[in-house]
């Protein structure tokens, strides 16, 4: 075998191993590309995955946003309808408290006027009941004094229809002077009256016992209708045919009536 010829198949081995690294190379250069595009698929598969994740997350954040803005609008439009609500209270509790001031003194301005007026009852119903009792006591006299001047007048009639005739009395001058009878001894009754008048108001009575009876500022006499005890009752002012006596506790002024009898309870 020539030289040449060996040089040659060296060279077509040599540039055949060539060949095939180069082929070799070109193959796993090859491989390696599609490894990378399928992992830049992959990556890519996966990036538009989350992009769409991403845009349903933007979607739904968008969405949640608009409700918040929303809700804050509303909540504003709440807040600014209180606020008006809050200031419009606070006038009219301004005004309720103002007008609540005014009906306190006006409460108080009535409370002094029935103070008053109590006042003025309680002095007009004094005034009342010395004038029952001046009646009482004037009617009385009245009636004493009738008595009494018919008592006179009859007195006078009868001296004008006796005669005495002076000069047919005999005086004896041995005349035994006969010493007078020793008065009777009294008997030591309770004293007894009738009711003239009742104040049912203020628990007093008038009664037709006054200091010519004998009565005192605070004696107390039994009042009866009849058999029936009404209570018991205490003289505190005292007129010369008449007196006043107030009511003492239980007893029933209401049953109480002109005409009723007293008894002194000792």
């Amino acid at each position: 075998m020539s030289k040449t010829f060996k040089i040659v198949l060296v060279l077509l081995v040599v540039a055949s191993v060539v060949s095939a690294g180069l082929a070799v190379v070109a193959f796993m250069g090859k491989e390696r590309e599609y490894v990378k595009r399928l992992l830049l698929e992959d990556k890519l598969a996966a990036t538009l995955k989350d992009k769409r994740r991403l845009e349903k997350e933007i979607d739904s954040n968008k969405k949640a946003k608009e409700e918040i803005e929303a809700k804050i609008l509303e909540m504003e439009a709440s807040v600014k309808e209180l606020s008006l609500e809050a200031e419009e209270a606070k006038a009219n509790s301004e005004t309720a408290v103002a007008e609540l001031a005014l009906k306190e003194k006006e409460v108080e301005k009535f409370e002094n006027e029935l103070i008053k007026e109590r006042k003025e009852k309680l002095a007009i119903s004094k005034k009342l009941e010395d004038m029952e009792f001046d009646f009482q006591k004037a009617k009385a006299d009245v009636t004493r004094l009738k008595s009494e001047k018919t008592r006179l007048e009859k007195k006078l009639s009868d001296l004008k229809e006796s005669s005495v005739d002076l000069d047919t009395i005999v005086v004896k001058s041995e005349e035994k002077i006969v010493s007078p009878l020793p008065e009777s001894v009294k008997v030591d009754e309770a004293l007894r009256g009738r009711v003239l008048v009742v104040n049912k108001e203020y628990d007093f009575i008038v009664t037709d016992l006054g200091q010519d009876d004998g009565i005192e500022k605070g004696m107390v006499f039994k009042v009866m209708d009849g058999a029936t005890f009404l209570g018991k009752v205490e003289i505190n002012k005292i007129y010369d045919t008449m007196s006043s006596a107030s009511v003492l506790p239980g007893g029933k002024v209401n049953n109480m009536k002109k005409g009723n009898l007293i008894i002194e309870s000792r």
